[in-house]
């Protein structure tokens, strides 16, 4: 069968694709993956044929091409902030329904692709014509295009589904209201894109166009909300894109080494941290142990000398580093999250608040396998030397690994998907 693959430029996104993306052209189907141009490079790298659609856009700034305007980096996080939320007390039909009237009018409209993407992948969909179309869960280019085309449709999650969580809150909440309350932001938006491909639909078309025909989740199943949606899951397999590995990242260290990553979204698409490399440095300037800090010239620009015990690397694949680390500290992105369960090494999250990392760190205290830097007045310092002595952590951390492994692998659900895709396409 024919797979597209089709995701934003956020190139971690994309990577969270590839294992699958490989298993089914091991499998002998043809895949290829779609996305906006400065992607291409980072696809045809991983083997994979690229197919450039739209223009190419910056989350923090314009189309050059259609002009679409993109979110800035603070309200981003506002509005990511507005989807993950999960206090019932605030969940309200008005609290609900404006974050919803947000993401439609900016985020889905604009920020994952615009209409210059979606036109472009509507086209190539329907002249190359894909059994299957499998979108990341911020790429809702995804699904219109496989409903034009008439393909089956999965979409690909890359952490806690706070989006289907919330659009389910969003049906429950708008069918209490009176008739002239139920205002549908999301149905009006999902219509005006079929519409726009003369699509037939009708208003039970709008949860699979949201939440997929049925999704694909890499996500541990203790981290994840009990959503009643057709599920496929699949073992978390590290891509960390193509690089040499350096030589010392194979030796054993001669004190407890500890990686600091914090990530490539911040950095390449956002547009910087949201706290300060200085300080964090500063903090872990701990003889005792190694940090291999990975960071950029430009995050290293601002600070002092760096301490004795600071390795700072621009970038190292942490499958590859991670093996001879006792700790890691980062952002609480999903690939680093990924990257240390699988290898089984406890975690410190510094949350960079932009979706789930805060969530994750609640989840990786309650297993006992990590730490979250919060508001409770512990410094990150004393938090890391708890992680090292404690060897709770790293039992704990042992434990999900092999959860892990447990989990079938994207080449054991090819045939899953097989099945799932000849029972959905037209």
């Amino acid at each position: 069968m024919r797979v597209l693959f089709t995701v934003y430029a956020a190139k971690t996104h994309f990577y969270n694709m590839v294992p699958i993306a490989w298993a089914l052209r091991a499998a002998g189907h043809e895949v290829c993956v779609a996305s906006q141009p400065q992607l291409a490079e980072a696809i045809t790298r991983t083997g994979l044929t690229a197919v450039s659609v739209g223009e190419e856009q910056s989350m923090a700034g314009r189309s050059a091409a259609a002009g679409d305007h993109v979110a800035d980096d603070t309200s981003w996080r506002d509005l990511n902030a507005g989807i993950t939320e999960t206090r019932p007390e605030v969940l309200t039909w008005d609290y609900v329904l404006g974050t919803f009237t947000v993401a439609c009018s900016t985020h889905y409209e604009h920020a994952t692709g615009g209409r210059a993407m979606l036109d472009d992948l509507v086209e190539f969909a329907r002249d190359w014509k894909p059994d299957l179309v499998i979108w990341d869960a911020m790429t809702f280019a995804g699904p219109v295009a496989a409903r034009a085309s008439g393909a089956a449709h999965a979409r690909m999650l890359f952490g806690i589904d706070y989006i289907g969580r919330m659009y389910g809150d969003y049906v429950e909440l708008r069918d209490q209201q009176p008739p002239e309350r139920r205002d549908d932001p999301v149905g009006d938006w999902v219509a005006g894109r079929l519409d726009r491909f003369g699509c037939d639909h009708d208003p039970g078309l709008v949860t699979e166009m949201m939440t997929g025909q049925w999704t694909i989740d890499p996500t541990p199943s203790w981290m994840q909300f009990p959503l009643d949606l057709p599920t496929t899951r699949v073992r978390y397999v590290p891509y960390n894109g193509p690089t040499e590995v350096p030589g010392w990242t194979l030796e054993k260290p001669g004190r407890p080494r500890v990686c600091l990553s914090l990530g490539v979204t911040a950095r390449e698409v956002l547009g910087g941290e949201v706290f300060s490399v200085t300080d964090m440095l500063r903090s872990l300037a701990d003889p005792r142990m190694e940090l291999v800090a990975t960071l950029n010239t430009d995050q290293l620009a601002a600070g002092d000398e760096l301490p004795e015990n600071v390795r700072a690397v621009d970038f190292v694949p942490l499958n590859d580093l991670l093996p001879t680390c006792s700790a890691i500290i980062h952002h609480g992105g999903f690939g680093t999250l990924g990257n240390a369960l699988v290898h089984g090494v406890p975690q410190m999250i510094v949350p960079g608040r932009y979706w789930d990392e805060i969530g994750f760190g609640r989840h990786l205290e309650a297993r006992g396998a990590g730490m979250l830097l919060d508001d409770d007045g512990v410094p990150l310092s004393e938090k890391i030397r708890r992680i090292l002595d404690d060897p709770s952590y790293l039992a704990n951390a042992a434990t999900i690994q092999q959860e892990i492994l447990d989990t079938p692998s994207p080449s054991d659900i090819v045939a899953e998907l097989e099945e799932l895709t000849a029972g959905h396409r037209k």
